[in-house]
């Protein structure tokens, strides 16, 4: 070929559509513009198309990174869902997020123009293409996506910045959405996605995962990292459905959920704000900062099940709210919360009431800062635990039904609050019973609580309650054996075992009472306790050393015989007013 024939014909190859349809290209390739004026939709799905392959096999895969360059003065403007079904390896990327100081003025921005309420991108994983199997054609619902990544990129889901009040019907429903529309009974499936460097804003919900039609989703897993997701009506992420997991590090998610009740209960939500909003399925939080006021709390739970490890909060209202949590085959999903600071300068008891509410059994709370009071609501099935645990605001203390009612709280190493243990639980109230192993009993906090207490889990074992009292001005102190302080006297834990109460110290020294409950779970008056004596001591600071041996009272001997069992023994006897002792078998002789 002559020379000056070969220069035309290489330009007009890098001209030509083979370019588009490298391995690593851009959406201009594919016609897009990127100048906020042309409808760059069907440019930008015509590449996606090209990294799905024919018919979801890749076969004539060609795009594996599709690059969306900044364009400056100019977006993407999109008005239809960019719906990624299928890919392998597929990495969609930008320049990265927010490029321009005025993070509504954004080069390679995409933002939504459409005239209904649909997601941005699409994240489907079904190809409904069919398959021969042995007994003829069968559908396959879904191919699934694999190692899809999505950086550097900012989404803005409407024209405009939301304000409070009526919110426009065509706002986006999400930045970015894994599973299926309303309707479409399709079981999606998603194997490994990245969502890195992302800021997402002015949607209703920045991330959604789910299935609306309440078929199963499998989206596991999904890493959502260094993300700034804000300004999302509903919430910031919005997870869950079966086996959907969700490991969020390093976001910075804040000022969403401001319009929760804005929107009715439908098929994606129902009416809850929160920056992050765990329908199901299973997230752990890591390195978290946010900020604003949502509707209902900073993360609220739906159930499923969430960990939370170092998280700082500006959050007015609840960090956390667990409505519920999952369970499989009757276990909890439990998590553990950890190094949570809740404060934001300005808070007050009206705004921020309570900074945690928890109901899951098991879950450990360690090591917390907060502003707010924490709820434990959990049952008699377990009890959470909490260690660490500094309150700023004065007052704030554990309230809720597993304080109050079902004494299911563990607390170890609190600042401003009493140190606690309890194990198990029993409804205030209601009469205890033998139970087993099945449910342990244990009880009573009090105003000035320093409790410790145990029962063994065979109905023969005894309890054992220590329980300090402070309304003695000497300082006395009650230790109380298998019964436990209500607020008129004292109930036994269990109805076929004595019921002691030493008191020790103030003017009695030591003191020994006891009552036989003889198969009773009734409340004991504390004027029922039959004193057995012991060492009584002066009243009075000082004096408290000069001390007596008291013997035991009655108004006759005792009527149980049985050997020498009473050889030594010492009453006083109220009818003769003498000292007797015995001297064998059921012989009592006057000492006086």
């Amino acid at each position: 070929m002559p020379r000056h024939m070969l220069l035309p014909l290489l330009l007009g190859v890098l001209a030509a559509p083979q370019m588009a349809r490298a391995e690593r290209t851009s959406v201009l390739d594919f016609g897009a513009k990127g100048d906020g004026i042309a409808d760059d939709t069907a440019a930008i799905q015509r590449a996606l198309n090209a990294a799905k392959g024919a018919d979801g096999t890749a076969e004539g895969r060609t795009v594996f990174s599709l690059h969306f360059p900044s364009k400056p003065g100019g977006f993407y403007k999109i008005t239809d869902s960019l719906l990624i079904d299928g890919t392998h390896g597929l990495v969609l990327y930008g320049d990265g997020a927010l490029t321009r100081r005025n993070w509504y003025d954004e080069n390679a921005t995409i933002r939504w123009y459409g005239k209904e309420s649909k997601p941005i991108f699409w994240v489907k994983g079904g190809t409904g293409h069919t398959e021969v199997a042995a007994g003829g054609e069968r559908t396959r619902p879904s191919n699934p996506n694999v190692c899809l990544t999505i950086r550097d990129l900012t989404i803005q889901g409407y024209p405009d910045r939301l304000k409070e009040g009526a919110l426009p019907p065509n706002l986006a429903l999400s930045g970015i959405h894994f599973g299926p529309l309303e309707g479409q009974h399709d079981p999606t499936l998603v194997r490994r996605a990245n969502i890195e460097n992302v800021h997402i804003s002015q949607c209703r919900f920045g991330i959604w995962s789910g299935n609306p039609d309440g078929e199963n989703t499998d989206h596991a897993t999904v890493l959502i990292t260094g993300c700034f997701i804000s300004g999302n009506a509903q919430a910031g992420i919005r997870w869950g459905t079966a086996n959907a997991i969700a490991n969020v590090i390093s976001c910075d998610i804040g000022n969403n959920g401001w319009a929760g009740d804005a929107f009715p209960a439908d098929a994606y939500s129902p009416p809850i704000g929160a920056n992050i909003n765990l329908d199901s399925g299973y997230m752990d939080i890591v390195s978290y900062t946010s900020a604003g006021r949502p509707t209902r709390a900073d993360i609220y739970q739906q159930s499923g099940r969430i960990s939370i490890l170092n998280a700082w909060s500006d959050c007015f209202g609840y960090f956390l709210y667990q409505a519920s949590a999952s369970q499989n085959e009757g276990g909890y999903h439990n998590g553990q919360i950890t190094g949570v600071r809740h404060y934001c300068g300005g808070m007050t008891e009206a705004d921020t009431p309570s900074s945690m509410r928890i109901v899951c059994p098991g879950m450990v709370v360690s090591g917390c800062l907060v502003y707010g009071n924490i709820e434990v609501m959990s049952g008699l099935g377990g009890r959470p635990v909490f260690e660490g645990i500094n309150f700023i605001r004065p007052n704030a203390t554990y309230i809720g039904s597993g304080v109050d009612t079902q004494r299911s709280l563990t607390v170890l190493g609190n600042a401003t609050n009493s140190g606690q243990i309890l194990l198990g639980g029993a409804n205030q109230g209601v009469p205890l019973k033998h139970r087993g192993s099945a449910v342990p009993q244990i009880l009573s906090m009090g105003d000035n609580p320093a409790l410790f207490q145990v029962l063994g889990a065979s109905a023969e074992s005894t309890g054992l309650a220590f329980h300090t009292r402070t309304d003695d001005a000497n300082g006395g102190n009650v230790l109380l054996m298998n019964g436990y302080f209500t607020a008129t006297g004292v109930r036994p834990l269990q109805a076929d075992k004595m019921v002691w109460w030493l008191e020790v110290g103030g003017s009695q020294g030591l003191r020994i009472r006891g009552f036989d409950p003889a198969g009773s779970t009734d409340e004991i008056p504390p004027g029922a306790f039959q004193d057995f004596g012991g060492i009584k001591s002066a009243p009075l600071s000082g004096h408290r050393g000069e001390v007596t041996f008291q013997p035991p009272v009655r108004s006759g001997p005792p009527s149980f015989s049985s050997g020498d069992f009473w050889l030594g023994s010492v009453y006083f006897d109220t009818t003769t007013r003498k000292l007797r002792v015995n001297t064998g078998g059921s012989k009592w002789e006057d000492l006086n």
